[in-house]
Order: C-alpha cells, then sequence, then structure tokens
C-alpha cells in the first residue's frame, strides 16, 4: 500500500513539474491551433517596417522588370502608364496607398500578358530588353513567392502590433495575389519565348517551372 501511494506521489510531481515547464516555456514555444502552425514562427517577431520594407523594394522590382518588358514588346507608353503608381509607393504609404499599388500591379501584369498575344517580332534589340526583362521577373516572382510563405503566421504577429502595423498587414493581404500574377505572367513569358524561339537565361525556365 505504501508503495502503491509514493507510485502516485513521483506520477503527481511529474506532471506538476511538466506543467511547470511548459508554462515557463516562451509563448513562441507553444503550439498554436491553425494547423499545425507553431509559435516558433513568431519566435522572431517581424517588425512591421521590416515587411513593409520587402514590400516596398519588390513591388519596384516587379516595375522595373516589366518596363523591360513593355519596351520590349512595344508597350512602353502604356506599360509606363499602367504602373507609374508603384514608383511612388514608400514606407510612408498609407493602407490606400497599398491598395493602389496592388491594384496597378495587377493592371500591369495584364497589360503584359496582353501585349506579348498581339506582339509583333522582335528586333535585336527589343530580344535583349525582353531576355533581361524575363531574367528580372523570374528573380521578383521568386521573391515574392518567398515574401508569402507563412503569412498566416505574419499576420498573427502583425496583428498584434497595433496601429503602426495596418500599413504592413494591408501588405500581407495582397501580396499573395501579386505573388499569383508574377508566377502567371513568368508562364507567359516563357511561353512567348519558346513560341519565338527567343533565348532566355536558364534561370528564367527553371524559375518558371518551380514556382
Amino acid at each position: 500500500m505504501h508503495r502503491i501511494h509514493r507510485r502516485l506521489m513521483r506520477t503527481s510531481t511529474i506532471v506538476l513539474i511538466g506543467a511547470a515547464c511548459a508554462l515557463a516555456l516562451p509563448a513562441g514555444a507553444r503550439q498554436l491551433g491553425n494547423g499545425g502552425t507553431t509559435y516558433s514562427s513568431l519566435s522572431h517577431e517581424t517588425p512591421p517596417e521590416e515587411f513593409l520594407g520587402k514590400f516596398v523594394e519588390l513591388i519596384h522590382a516587379d516595375q522595373a522588370a516589366n518596363a523591360m518588358l513593355f519596351d520590349a514588346v512595344g508597350v512602353a507608353a502604356a506599360g509606363r502608364a499602367a504602373s507609374a503608381v508603384l514608383a511612388t509607393l514608400d514606407m510612408q504609404a498609407s493602407t490606400a496607398d497599398i491598395g493602389s499599388a496592388a491594384a496597378a500591379a495587377g493592371a500591369s501584369h495584364q497589360l503584359l500578358t496582353q501585349a506579348l498575344a498581339t506582339a509583333a517580332p522582335l528586333s535585336a534589340a527589343q530580344q535583349a530588353s525582353f531576355a533581361s526583362g524575363a531574367l528580372a521577373l523570374a528573380q521578383v516572382a521568386r521573391d515574392f513567392t518567398a515574401l508569402t510563405k507563412n503569412l498566416g503566421a505574419t499576420k498573427q504577429t502583425l496583428l498584434t502590433a497595433g496601429m503602426p502595423a495596418r500599413v504592413a498587414l494591408q501588405a500581407t493581404r495582397v501580396s499573395a495575389d501579386i505573388a499569383a500574377q508574377l508566377r502567371a505572367e513568368l508562364k507567359a513569358v516563357v511561353g512567348f519565348a519558346n513560341a519565338r524561339q527567343l533565348v532566355l537565361a536558364a534561370a528564367v525556365s527553371e524559375a518558371a517551372a518551380a514556382l
């Protein structure tokens, strides 16, 4: 009887110690109940300005890549008009500015895809511009897709950061759509190049196949 009592005492002690250790863990080490995501992904919280800075940088890279492609397929003026607002996006952006940038990016991607369908044969200079633009597009498509990894965790982090995070939070809400548009545009660019027997860097086709 005494032996059973001692076993029960040891088991209770172990349970209590385990519970105390669990409570002592930092929030980043506990499980979230959202499809297996863990707080560990939030243990080093992404500051709102860091996410926003990456978003702004990639928006500018998107514009630069498309500018080369617009020039290559003969719609440079229309391309500049469609994407002009992207150049003005900066770290002082409002949530409305983020929405405008997302809309402009969408219009820019759509215009380029449409232009590919009706483009005349490209000159040597246009082919060079197209190849450069395609390589830049492949990189920004990769980077934007990487930015959207673990968006759920990023949103949770930003939601707890209060008012300063609102603009960055809006950026997370539009990032997935922009990344998807970039991937679709990249595939269209590769398809165009294949149909016209244009030479592109291997990294372009590799990115289109991988994303």
